[in-house]
């Protein structure tokens, strides 16, 4: 799935204070890409349930691919399950808990995913205690 070959829709949700507080930029830009209107929500517009699996097509991997190919899965889906984010079902299944996003209120929806940084090149940034 190529996000480039899809329109720009305004967003139904958007991910919590939870989420932006506790998750590294690569896990934060991930989950606003399966909030967004790229292919990994289900018919009534609910973030879908993705395979754990790294490789195939619509899958967790596919997620953290289309958001940014310099992501590893493994990485992401680790920090994401020991923060509590997501869950792991026995079916195999990667779950993205409902604490983790909230309806999007309108200024989130006046903007859309793609001016987000869900797909904006990840470029790593200096924190101010580095020399």
């Amino acid at each position: 799935m190529s996000p480039n070959h899809l329109q720009s829709y305004p967003s139904k949700w958007q991910p919590t204070g939870l989420v932006t507080t506790l998750l590294s930029p690569g896990a934060r830009q991930v989950i606003r890409c399966w909030l967004g209107p790229f292919g990994f929500l289900d018919e009534q517009q609910h973030p879908r349930m993705l395979l754990a699996m790294i490789n195939d097509p619509g899958t967790f991997g596919d997620l953290v691919r289309t958001t940014n190919s310099n992501l590893a899965p493994a990485v992401v889906l680790n920090e994401l399950l020991r923060k509590g984010i997501v869950e792991t079902l026995e079916s195999g299944h990667v779950l993205l808990r409902r604490s983790a996003y909230a309806p999007a209120t309108e200024a989130a929806q006046q903007s859309t995913v793609a001016s987000d940084d869900c797909l904006a090149a990840y470029s790593p940034r200096r924190r101010f205690n580095d020399i």
